[in-house]
């Protein structure tokens, strides 16, 4: 707690269900060691709540039935009230208009953690915004807003969890007749378009390697159908597995050998990419967004231009055949750690007691 005293932060996020839950849970675990009390204001729907129950932090559900007007949703301003935090911290980008109005109403500052590109008008009344990256809060100080109202903190990765579990990696392997000495080519995530998983089969479907490759594909979504007959058009069905959805992806992280992220978009700062790192794969990805931030060029992976088949191909092959594979894996891990919870609670620490202290706009 470093003799400091303790703070109320109210974390609100106008959602029920999380894909960034746990890593979130971790977090305000770490900052109640701290001398935060974290209290949480959700929706009543979804998983959220029980979860956070669960952490034992305390849990106020409301309902916000017109986001579009914060000065309609009394019950989020009731609800603030109750509770009297110093601080409130929102996730997403409607409980920052609502949690930014409410808080200049009853004069609490507010801080916006963004995980994406968002408009500036949900933020009108936010005291200061966290970028999950540099190119996240880039994009805000583009479109406006004060250099000295944004600052940038990554989120953060449970790392311990993902550490490679050789007896599940070799259990996995054995389980999809993966032989001695073959290599596991691993995408996961979300099968829409801008995530261009199209782009991964095709630049596989150009490899003329030696080395005897496989690629997995971890996920499901709109794009399955697509990439499925992509597949079959390239004449990869031999090479290529269709995991479906993982509720746990840590097990097709440890049988692999390579991590591909070949997002068309930039991504706000990819846990996706975090994890496979903790696990010790090397990774390609393209480098835009918050991958910079992450990826170092011919350390713990590769770099390619968005939609770059053939380049793609060309960093693939070069990992498959001249690679060392286990020391650029064993730098990802070590970069990964980089983004431990703990760092980035105190990062957290410390932009909020700089707040309450001053209690006012920045910027202003």
């Amino acid at each position: 707690m470093r003799g400091r005293h303790l703070l109320k932060v109210l974390h609100y996020v106008n959602e029920g269900n999380l894909a960034w839950v746990q890593p979130w849970m971790q977090l305000l675990d770490a900052l109640r060691t701290k001398g935060i009390c974290n209290v949480v204001m959700c929706p009543e729907y979804g998983t959220l709540a029980s979860i956070a129950r669960e952490h034992n932090f305390e849990v106020r559900t409301c309902k916000a039935p017109f986001p579009w007007a914060p000065a309609l949703c009394l019950e989020v301003g009731k609800t603030v009230k109750s509770v009297k935090p110093d601080l409130i911290h929102t996730r997403l980008s409607s409980a920052a208009a609502l949690g930014g109005y409410w808080g200049y109403k009853l004069g609490i500052p507010v801080v916006a953690t963004l995980d994406k590109y968002p408009k500036t008008k949900y933020y009108t009344h936010v005291t200061h915004l966290v970028g999950c990256s540099r190119a996240v809060s880039k994009h805000m100080i583009d479109q406006g807003i004060p250099e000295k109202k944004v600052s940038t903190i990554h989120n953060p990765v449970l790392f311990e969890r993902y550490i490679r579990n050789e007896e599940k990696r070799l259990e996995l392997r054995e389980k999809a007749g993966i032989e001695e000495g073959q290599i596991v080519v691993l995408g996961a995530g979300r099968f829409v378009k801008w995530k261009a998983f199209d782009v991964l089969i095709k630049a596989a479907a150009k490899i003329e390697s030696s080395k005897n490759w496989v690629l997995w594909l971890v996920g499901d979504g709109s794009e399955r159908k697509h990439l499925e007959r992509l597949v079959e058009e390239y004449c990869l069905q031999d090479r290529t597995t269709f995991w479906g959805f993982a509720s746990d992806v840590r097990p097709h992280l440890w049988a692999s050998d390579i991590f591909v992220q070949p997002s068309g978009g930039p991504e706000g700062f990819s846990l996706m990419l975090l994890e496979a790192m903790a696990s010790g794969l090397p990774a390609i990805a393209t480098n835009i967004g918050g991958t910079l931030d992450i990826l170092e060029e011919g350390s713990n992976g590769w770099f390619v231009k968005p939609g770059d088949v053939d380049g793609l191909c060309r960093v693939l092959s070069f990992a498959l055949d001249q690679a060392d594979l286990t020391e650029v894996g064993l730098r990802a891990s070590q970069s990964a750690a980089r983004f431990r919870v703990e760092p980035i609670a105190c990062q957290h620490e410390d932009l909020y007691r700089f707040l309450v202290q001053n209690n006012t706009e920045l910027g202003k």
